[in-house]
């Protein structure tokens, strides 16, 4: 004697299973939110004029550093009034963030080969200077962004689950 025992939808709910497994609206959505991070870390600040308060005064320091402005000026080294991103040896750290995956899809890395770009947007060692001009941290585009971010890669979740 048998019996055999038919489970309705078992190949539709396997492939749903299988569906899910893969994650790719995951991947997907977190491929995207690396490049939203990597959007706002592009930001230049608005232009800030203000005077370098270095060269001020009657310090011999204040001496020494406007000989080296009007050397550099005279030798070709800058120009006035800078030009962001053209100045002679700019690695242009807007232009330089890049965004890669790792193997499995399911974290993005954001990063910037920059000599410079610590002093800029590192959010521990950011100079005074870049942080008065406007210029965005690491942690304060988290901050600012990362509920953003999180949202797009839970929606992601939940319509994959749904659909499978």
């Amino acid at each position: 004697m048998s019996a055999t025992i038919r489970i309705e939808g078992a190949e539709e709910l396997i492939k749903k299973l299988n569906s899910i497994e893969k994650l790719n609206r995951v991947k997907s959505a977190i491929k995207q939110a690396g490049q939203l991070m990597k959007g706002y870390l592009q930001e230049y600040p608005t232009a800030s004029h203000r005077p370098n308060w270095m060269l001020r005064g009657n310090s011999e320091r204040a001496a020494r550093m406007r000989r080296g402005f009007f050397a550099k000026l005279k030798a070709g080294e800058i120009d006035v009034p800078y030009r962001r991103g053209q100045s002679a040896g700019s690695e242009k750290l807007g232009q330089s963030w890049t965004v890669r995956t790792d193997s499995q899809g399911f974290r993005a890395l954001i990063g910037t080969g920059v000599s410079y770009a610590r002093m800029v947007q590192d959010s521990a060692r950011q100079t005074g200077y870049h942080r008065q001009t406007g210029w965005i941290t690491t942690n304060q585009a988290v901050r600012l962004h990362g509920g953003e971010v999180t949202n797009l890669i839970e929606t992601a979740l939940r319509r994959e689950v749904e659909s499978g």
